[in-house]
């Protein structure tokens, strides 16, 4: 099979290899990019994006709304907004919570998505709906069109808190190409027993193949992230602390999609044990090859590391610090079908700024996208990093934007980047898609 990492070297390095005028060697920067406001309104406060995309020109983005705000920080009366787009252009934009009860101080937080290659999208958040401080995780299954296929609760229980929800989505459908496969993870909090993460896997929307305990059951565990290839298996990872030490690492597994059993034992997919590892978040695709990358301290200084695996969970190689200078944290993180990758963070201070940068799978960074603030302006404040990526290379990201300083965000949505020192046209990749498809 022609790889994508070929023919892309084609095109740009060899004119008239695939009829296509050359690139050229044109860094990829912020300015390559094509920016959008997500969010089509703008009254209020829009926080916590996430992002997604497949190989067939979609991307979806979700987000905290809440439109009736008075005061930044203030989520009371949050909902999810979802919106999709297909080859840059809007689709559709649909909120997907349902409110709550009059009078009282409801909240719907945290949301997440991603994508199948028919563009049918799963978002999850945390759903207080009653106002009683109590969170359940909700999801809802999208079409393309935007037509809600299914909705339901994550959690079987409804006791205790569940938080932190992420969702990742078989991309060729799950167990047939006619179905929405995905898996749910969250974090568990039962009274003072300490926290745990959970996961769920459904085979359709209505249709829940399995919850099980993801992580150890000693110690405590937190801030989960689940990603899924194409044989429907959830990687999972989260902060670990099993031994109960007070010292986070990364912990790992992967659950089968049938039953939730551990076909990965669990693990940690730090190799450093010094410091703190946490704020995990975790990238696979297709053929199951994945990517790591966490917050650590370990050398004295905060900053994003990154590690690579083959689809057996054996490392590509020893973990890399993916951020430069101090401050890096809350990392995002994504992979192609040729085992780049890109990791997404956020620089802290008074205006923080956000950050990305690519890799090999071996975790060297030539030829890759180099380390840059990637948002529209740098002025003001610019936090909450997502990054997503194609099988193609291409690179989506969004962000929360206060470059007018008054206090409230909106989520900024970039397309049209690729994990690469060369920078190829639109009409270039779309032809290169053609070409790789008819070579398989």
């Amino acid at each position: 099979m022609t790889s994508l990492s070929a023919l892309l070297a084609a095109s740009t390095l060899l004119p008239g290899v695939l009829g296509l005028a050359p690139a050229g060697p044109v860094a990829v920067t912020a300015a390559a990019v094509t920016w959008t406001t997500a969010n089509s309104v703008a009254t209020g406060d829009q926080d916590v994006p996430a992002v997604a995309m497949n190989r067939n020109g979609h991307v979806a983005v979700v987000w905290e709304d809440d439109r009736d705000a008075t005061a930044p920080g203030d989520d009371t009366h949050s909902e999810i907004y979802l919106r999709l787009f297909r080859d840059g252009v809007s689709a559709y934009e649909v909120k997907l919570s349902g409110g709550g009860t009059s009078g009282v101080a409801w909240r719907h937080i945290s949301p997440d998505v991603g994508l199948d290659d028919r563009g049918n999208a799963v978002v999850v958040w945390a759903g207080d709906g009653d106002g009683n401080g109590v969170y359940n995780i909700q999801y809802r299954v999208v079409s393309p069109t935007g037509a809600v296929l299914g909705s339901g609760q994550a959690n079987a229980s409804a006791a205790g808190q569940q938080i932190w929800p992420k969702v990742a989505v078989d991309p060729d459908g799950a167990p047939t190409t006619a179905a929405v496969g995905f898996t749910v993870v969250w974090e568990d909090v039962q009274g003072t027993t300490p926290a745990t993460v959970k996961a769920a896997g459904f085979t359709a929307p209505a249709t829940k193949a399995y919850e099980v305990t993801a992580s150890q059951t000693t110690g405590a565990h937190h801030r989960p992230d689940v990603a899924v290839s194409a044989s429907g298996e959830a990687l999972v990872v989260w902060d670990e602390d099993a031994d109960a030490n007070g010292a986070y690492n990364v912990g790992l597994t992967r659950l089968a999609r049938a039953n939730g059993a551990v076909v990965l034992p669990r693990r940690t997919a730090n190799s450093q044990s010094g410091g703190q590892q946490q704020r995990a978040a975790v990238a696979a695709n297709a053929a199951g090859d994945f990517t790591v990358a966490w917050e650590s301290d370990h050398t004295g200084t905060r900053g994003i590391w990154e590690r690579s695996f083959t689809a057996a969970g054996t490392p590509r190689h020893g973990e890399v610090e993916v951020s430069t200078g101090a401050g890096a944290s809350v990392p995002a993180v994504a992979i192609d079908d040729q085992d780049n990758v890109v990791v997404g963070w956020t620089v802290g201070g008074a205006n923080p700024d956000v950050w990305a940068r690519g890799l090999n799978p071996d975790g060297t960074t030539a030829g890759r996208l180099a380390a840059q603030t990637l948002s529209q302006t740098t002025t003001g404040r610019q936090d909450q990093m997502a990054v997503a990526a194609s099988p193609w290379g291409e690179v989506s990201v969004c962000y929360t934007d206060d470059n007018d300083g008054n206090t409230f965000d909106q989520v900024l949505l970039g397309l049209g980047a690729t994990n690469s020192t060369w920078l190829v046209s639109a009409e270039e990749l779309r032809r290169i898609k053609a070409r790789a498809a008819a070579a398989r």
